[in-house]
Formats: C-alpha cells, structure tokens, sequence
C-alpha cells in the first residue's frame, strides 16, 4: 500500500503520494481550487468545483458577444446604411434565433460535461471528530472511510509538441478498494495548475481534521447562498454605499447569477451526501471524550517529517523524492510496464 512521500510513475505520469497517513507537507492551507463548500466544527464538505463561477463564466461570455454583436449591428445600421433606418426589423428574427441556438449549443454542453464531471467527483465530506470520510459512488451507495486511510496524490506530466511544452497537474483523492492495496473505490480529481496548488488544496483538508476549523479558510457563503447574496446587495442600498450597490447590481445582470444560483443549488443537491439518515446521523456532533485520535503511527511519522523541515527540507522535492522512493523500495510503476 502506498505511503506518505511514495512515489508512482506511469505513462510518463509522475504522482507523489500525499496519503494514507496524512503528515504535513509543509505548505500553507488554502482553497486554491475553490471546492470547499461547506465547513462547521463538525465536517467539511468538497465539491467538484464551483458550479455557480462555471456558469457565471459561461454567461458573462454571451453577455459579451451580445454586446459586440449589437454594437457591430449599430455600426452597420448607422454608418453603412444609415438609410435603411435605425434597426432593421426584418433582421431582428434571425440574429435572435441566432443568439438563442449558439447560447443553447454552448450552455447545453457545458451544462452536461459539468453534470458528468459532477458523477465523477461526488461531494466528499470529511467528519473530524470521527476521523472518518463520507465517499458516495458512483451507485449512490455510501462509504464511511478511515481518514487515516485515504488516499491523496498530486500528479504531474510533460507534454511536447511541435512549437510548445507545458506542464500540467492534476490534485486527486479517493477511499482505498478493500481488496486491492493499490486499487479505489472511486476517484475524485481535479486539475490543479500547479502541483503546489493540489498540496496547498489537500493541506487545507488535512489541516481541519488535524489541526481543526480555525487552521483553514472560511467559507464565503455569499458567492454560494443566493439568500444571503441579496441581503448583502440589500446591505449595500441601506447604507447608502451606491457605487459598490450599482456594481453589484451590474454584476448580477451581466453574469446572470440568478440562474447561476439555481444551477449550482441544484447539482449540490444531485451530488450530495446527504441523501441517506446514515449520513445525517454520522454527521452530528459528539461529545469530546468520544472523538477518535490519531494513530500511534501517524504521531510518529510527523515527528519525524517536522525534523526534516525544521532542516529546510521541502517535500515537494520531486527529485529528492524519487531518489529516495528509489532508494528504499518505494518508487512504483504499473506490473505490465
């Protein structure tokens, strides 16, 4: 079974094993890839990337190429043709018929690749005080995982082609198969830009059921509770403060978040793990004395990793890593390869 600092190389694919046994790596805890939608003393809950900023992305697009396609129109109209009248009414139809398919194709596509992406990357959620995680499969059956068990990695590859090369990472998490000790139950991955990004992501997880709720970022429930979102606008006309209600006002039109609300409200509530009592049960609070602890094997193990960074060693050293993985046994590549 892989371990802390392990090294995987496969298909020109290097991943370095952050978990079983979550050690600090070092790095600050943040939520770079914003899939941190819900966080209490109790549990926090990862999604598969903000529903709301997708659509949002996908709307501010069209309301752009609205206005660049009428203003373009008005141009012609009052220039070109100023004979012809203001607008031509005989047009109107079919740049309307226009807008509405290209809109419909584009959002339909991305609407559906974001639900399938959802499947794939079920809400996760992480109870601190059970030391355990809540993993929905892809059958909506529900699994309560050992935290100290479950799997994370950060994963990076080359690409070269003919005029370019980059490098591309990829942050991925998921419950270990019963019967495999290299095999899961499912997978949850996330491109992450950076490889620090993905360490920085799962430190922001392992730092709430480690460390506890104040060690990681909040939760701005305004960008995900359309409720509060619009008690805040109102907050801003109350108070007088017209510059910052006007843009917020122009913001919401032009980005169309009252769609964008209800689309992320209603693939949370798709790819929930509150579907089952099981869950809600499992998600109350305990009382202290009956919180899980962490293992003898993990206390040691971050002992011994704090020395090393105390003596400026990083681990996110992919070449120390692997010479070491190496070294020891622990660099691994697929059986057929």
């Amino acid at each position: 079974m892989y371990k802390f600092s392990d090294v995987e190389q496969s298909d020109g694919v290097t991943s370095l094993i952050m978990s079983p046994l979550p050690i600090w790596t070092g790095y600050k805890a943040a939520d770079p890839l914003k899939v941190l939608t819900r966080k209490n003393d109790v549990y926090i809950d990862i999604g598969s990337g903000n529903a709301k900023e997708a659509f949002e992305v996908l709307y501010g697009g069209f309301s752009i190429a609205t206005l660049v396609l009428w203003g373009i129109y008005l141009f012609c109209v009052l220039l070109i043709e100023p004979q012809s009248g203001f607008i031509n009414w005989n047009l109107m139809p079919v740049i309307l018929f226009g807008w509405v398919l290209a809109f419909c194709m584009c959002s339909s596509y991305v609407i559906i690749a974001h639900i399938k992406h959802g499947k794939e990357n079920m809400q996760t959620r992480f109870n601190r005080q059970r030391r355990e995680v809540a993993w929905v499969d892809d059958k909506k059956q529900l699994h309560l995982v050992p935290w100290e068990s479950f799997k994370a990695w950060v994963s990076s590859a080359s690409t070269i082609g003919d005029s370019i090369a980059y490098r591309s990472s990829l942050f991925g998490m998921g419950p270990p198969a019963p019967d495999d000790p290299h095999g899961f139950l499912g997978v949850w991955r996330m491109p992450c830009g950076t490889e620090l990004a993905g360490i920085m992501q799962w430190e922001c997880i392992r730092s709430f059921m480690e460390l506890g709720p104040d060690h990681i970022p909040d939760v701005d429930m305004t960008q995900r509770d359309a409720t509060l979102h619009y008690k805040k606008r109102k907050k801003l006309r109350r108070q007088a403060e017209w510059g910052d209600w006007i843009k917020q006002v122009l913001a919401d039109w032009f980005l169309g978040r009252f769609w964008a609300f209800k689309y992320a409200a209603l693939k949370e509530r798709l790819y929930s793990v509150e579907f089952s009592p099981e869950a809600d049960e499992w998600s109350k609070p305990l009382p202290e004395e009956q919180w899980a602890k962490p293992s003898a094997e993990l206390v040691e193990l971050e002992k011994k990793w704090r020395q090393r960074y105390k003596r400026r060693e990083k681990f996110f050293d992919m070449d120390r890593r692997i010479a070491e993985a190496k070294a020891e046994g622990r660099y691994y590549t697929p059986v057929n390869e």
